[in-house]
């Protein structure tokens, strides 16, 4: 019996099925929304006619398994505002908590111009004493509001964007007022957190197929939770597999975004030299420089694919690739990040923890922790393209080479200390890559389409001014126009992808603003 948005079974009818096929975010959707809710889906889940079912397998690695929900000072302001008289009076007790929620911030942010910053507990460990509070009506009566007009506006676009942003907003209050939070200041923005596994621990028989276990701190931070299966020794074999590998300085999000114009067309330039043109290649990046990467006609591969961090893990859609490039590393927020993961299967600790990080003598904790998700991702990216496949009674592999740039020092050591353990018999070479030498001019074929398609794919709901499109391509002025007369034609083949993708082109006439505008989903 299949149970999806196109065809939803009846309770009986899954009462009476005891194997149960489900996707992972029907999964989460179970275990998501208010504690007087949530018992309710959770049983649909794992009960049926015989009892509670006896084995949950679940064909995904847990390093993305963790919700996180951060309520800025700002944003949460900027939504009650927004709250007309008429829904103040129907939604009273939503409203106060939502006042007593940004209370609890000015409060915290005084404490911390008075102590210096830091971290701290919003309130007592346990749960919030404003009490949890369903805003799901609220949330859908806030939705049909003409954001547009309260700013002076006549924009269906924008009313949309102005309504999931509102709603992001006040989904994270729900789910902050819902559970135990901290406070913290990202940057000089005040905000609050929390965090919950979104796979529960009391599952019955969880079964996690992640070739990733051992690297993923998760699993250590479960206890005695969880059984990590040793992989029997000699069942893979990675001697075919090449990893070239680069120490360079700045591979986080910030430097590559600021380098991006600069370092790619010397990635490329590089690999054009030491790849030869029949090779098939996989690039891995952060998705804020994705459209960096040139059109695959304007490369001299026989196949060019690329993916982003957040959308690689578990992916067989580049299996049959021989090379693969990753290119920046995916750190996540440290201020939050490790506090995030070990409140959600430790339980929140208190102001000294957040203050000095420890856990079983483990010093400096979230580094530690940083590493060791860096490290999980890295080995998922790696092992999308062939080297995947088993081709003989040893576990050998396809021939296949890796190009990875790794910080330099011991991060970069443990990094790669991980990759090898998890690969044994991986041949490892140096890469002399230097990504911030002479700049490199790019080479462009005509106008973009792959880099034009990928940057609005990655772009946020909004308009993004012509402008701003010819500088993060590097268009010049006549390119410019001349992507400009295709996206007039509502028929060329740019215009009809960009549709595809929500995303319409939209001119004031001669001389006038252009921009292309992305809708809400």
């Amino acid at each position: 019996m299949a149970d999806h948005t196109d065809h939803r079974a009846t309770q009986e009818q899954l009462n009476e099925r005891d194997i149960l096929v489900i996707t992972h975010q029907a999964y989460v959707n179970a275990t998501q929304t208010l504690k007087a809710t949530r018992d309710g889906k959770w049983q649909r889940v794992i009960n049926w006619r015989g009892g509670m079912r006896l084995l949950t397998i679940i064909d995904e690695a847990l390093c993305n398994a963790i919700e996180e929900s951060q309520v800025t000072a700002d944003n949460l302001s900027q939504a009650i505002g927004y709250i007309p008289h008429d829904l103040r009076t129907t939604y009273t007790t939503e409203v106060a908590a939502l006042e007593s929620l940004h209370q609890v911030m000015r409060h915290h942010l005084g404490i911390s111009a008075d102590s210096g910053g830091g971290a701290r507990m919003a309130w007592d460990q346990g749960e919030c004493p404003i009490g949890s509070v369903d805003l799901s009506a609220l949330r859908a009566a806030m939705s049909k509001l003409p954001y547009d007009r309260l700013i002076g506006k006549a924009d269906e676009n924008d009313r949309r964007c102005m309504a999931t942003r509102i709603d992001q907003t006040l989904a994270a209050a729900e789910a902050v007022l819902d559970r135990w939070a901290y406070f913290t200041l990202k940057g000089k923005l005040p905000t609050l957190n929390s965090s919950a596994l979104l796979v529960p621990l009391d599952a019955p028989g969880p079964v996690v197929l992640d070739a990733t276990a051992r690297e993923d701190f998760i699993y250590e931070l479960m206890g005695d939770r969880a059984v990590i299966i040793p992989t029997p020794p000699g069942v893979r074999d990675y001697s075919s597999v090449t990893l070239h590998v680069a120490r360079i300085t700045g591979i986080g999000k910030g430097t590559m975004v600021e380098r991006a114009k600069t370092r790619f067309p010397r990635l490329i330039e590089d690999l054009t030299k030491r790849l030869t043109p029949d090779r098939s290649v996989f690039f891995c990046v952060h998705k804020a420089v994705e459209h960096e990467l040139p059109d695959a006609g304007e490369l001299p591969f026989a196949n060019t694919v690329k993916a982003h961090w957040g959308a690689v893990d578990g992916s067989n859609e580049y299996a049959n690739c021989d090379v693969a490039v990753i290119f920046g590393l995916p750190y996540r927020d440290r201020a939050t990040f490790p506090n995030n993961v070990f409140f959600a299967l430790q339980g929140p600790q208190g102001d000294d923890w957040l203050d000095q990080p420890t856990w079983k003598g483990q010093v400096n904790l979230r580094e530690h922790m940083i590493r060791r998700q860096v490290s999980a991702s890295v080995i998922q990216a790696i092992n999308r393209i062939r080297c995947r496949h088993v081709t003989d009674d040893r576990g050998g592999c396809p021939p296949a080479d890796v190009f990875i740039a790794l910080p330099s020092g011991d991060q970069g050591d443990d990094i790669l200390a991980a990759i090898r353990r998890e690969m044994p018999g991986l041949q490892v070479v140096d890469w002399p890559f230097e990504p911030d030498g002479p700049k490199v001019h790019r080479r462009v074929a005509g106008t973009p389409h792959e880099r034009l398609l990928t940057f609005m794919d990655n772009r946020a709901p909004g308009r993004t001014s012509m402008t701003a499109v010819a500088r993060e391509l590097g268009l010049k002025q006549d390119a410019k126009k001349d992507l400009q007369k295709n996206l007039r034609n509502e028929n060329h083949r740019t215009t009809l992808a960009l549709k595809a993708l929500g995303v319409t082109y939209l001119s004031t006439g001669r001389g006038g603003k252009s921009e292309l505008v992305k809708e809400a989903a």
